[in-house]
């Protein structure tokens, strides 16, 4: 015979003693790697504040010539009497940006604020990307710290330099976010925007494609065309044109210290066959999403990994992108995305599991 039995609560039968003083293990160690993430970056971060009295960020910088050569009317990718010009820290084409020319339209108002918008926008950035990083490590601490380990340098870099990669991040993980809830339209603007300010987000644009989102797909472009349209009124007709000169150039030596043709250099490889490499990478992961068109989280991690791998300038911060790949980990899908409509389009995604963190989301399939 049974001793007493204790009271249920609302939740019914309370849990064993040992359950109130042991954690889960799996949370635990989940945590326990993302404070060792976390601890990595906060580690990266502080060395760089205070190893680096007076520094500018760089990135940050060229985006603001690029906004005050434009208001005196001079012209984005050159130089006209009395510009600042860029210094090179690598060999890569003598350009003073290679960002596409909706970001030095944006720095056009940004350079009006005190000190040229410098610490506004440094802040904004850095304040974006740890909010960022926060929202991943608590969705999905196990994998958010794992990838937080050796990603701790390129993170702190992008933080340093005010990139606009740390808008990229964090504005890609809320598409992906706003996806799953079925914002379609908000989220393939929220992709135009940032393929307008970066150009590498122009392939989450062919996800939309594969996955069947074409309506998604369509706004998206769509989007982009009113933002060209814009861009081309403060700047001049042949923008784009100058633009994709200086995307031929990069292309053509690849020069970035963290693309696969910098690698392949190094190993021995020929200068000109390791400039291929890029779009080789490109070309073919963008085949492998189509192959992966009914796994639409496996095919936007590779998406978010092509934004590294497939650019000729990826630099020392580039790699921090690679965490968009962690979206559907955190935000997983449900278990079917169903049938297409009538009209082409795929349906919006189910309500996301309860709980993030588990590779169930890289593999859901339709």
């Amino acid at each position: 015979m049974t001793g007493p039995s204790r009271a249920k609560g609302w939740l019914g039968a309370p849990p064993p003693v040992g359950r109130l003083v042991a954690p889960d293990p799996t949370r635990l160690l989940g945590w326990s790697v993302a404070a060792v993430g976390l601890a990595c970056l906060a580690f990266v971060t502080a060395y760089w504040i205070s190893h680096d009295v007076g520094w500018t960020p760089t990135d940050a910088h060229n985006y603001i010539l690029a906004g005050l050569r434009l208001n005196v009317g001079h012209a984005l990718y050159g130089y006209g009497p009395g510009d600042e010009r860029v210094v090179l820290t690598d060999p890569g084409t003598d350009y003073p940006i290679y960002s596409p020319p909706l970001l030095a339209v944006l720095f056009r108002l940004i350079v009006l604020l005190p000190s040229n918008g410098l610490y506004a926008w440094w802040v904004a950035t850095d304040v974006f990307e740890i909010l960022a990083i926060l929202a991943l490590v608590r969705r999905a601490n196990l994998a958010a710290g794992l990838a937080l380990i050796p990603l701790s340098l390129s993170v702190g870099c992008v933080m340093e330099y005010g990139n606009v990669d740390c808008f990229l991040m964090g504005g890609l993980l809320l598409a992906w976010y706003w996806m799953l809830h079925g914002h379609q339209a908000r989220a393939a603007i929220m992709i135009s925007v940032f393929a307008s300010l970066k150009l590498t987000p122009v392939i989450f644009v062919w996800w939309l494609i594969v996955t069947g989102r074409k309506r998604a797909a369509a706004v998206s472009i769509s989007a982009g065309a009113v933002l060209a349209l814009v861009t081309m009124a403060a700047t001049e007709p042949d923008i784009f044109l100058k633009f994709a000169q200086v995307t031929s150039a990069n292309l053509a030596m690849a020069y970035g210290l963290m693309t696969p043709s910098n690698v392949a250099r190094s190993l021995g490889v020929s200068a000109a066959i390791a400039a291929w490499l890029p779009r080789l990478i490109l070309a073919g992961g963008a085949g492998l999403m189509w192959l992966l068109r009914k796994r639409p989280a496996a095919a936007w991690a590779v998406a978010a990994l092509l934004m590294w791998l497939g650019s000729p300038v990826a630099d020392l911060q580039t790699p921090a992108l690679a965490l968009v790949a962690l979206a559907p980990l955190a935000w997983p899908l449900g278990p079917r995305l169903g049938s297409p409509t009538q009209d082409g389009d795929s349906p919006a995604f189910p309500a996301p599991a309860e709980r993030g963190g588990t590779a169930a989301g890289l593999g859901a399939a339709s």
